[in-house]
């Protein structure tokens, strides 16, 4: 990348910042806690880790087969 192509990048991101910068601004301004990413020590070590980190995180999360009748009929 050359030095022009470094000022015209940050012109237009003056403007239209980066989408991780509007998500992080649109979240504080939610009044969603400013936290840091996660760090590859992080990483859970088991599924009952990984759950439970989704859990905390908001996310939904299930254990199994899904009970949906659908599933039945593509043989899962």
């Amino acid at each position: 990348m050359t030095l022009p192509q470094v000022d015209a990048l940050s012109a237009f991101w003056a403007s239209v910042p980066p989408p991780n910068v509007q998500l992080k601004r649109i979240a504080l301004a939610l009044g969603l806690p400013d936290t840091q990413p996660l760090h590859t020590s992080a990483t859970p070590t088991s599924a009952e880790d990984a759950m439970r980190a989704a859990l905390a995180a908001g996310l939904p999360v299930m254990e199994g087969r899904p009970d949906d009748p659908m599933l039945d009929l593509i043989g899962l």
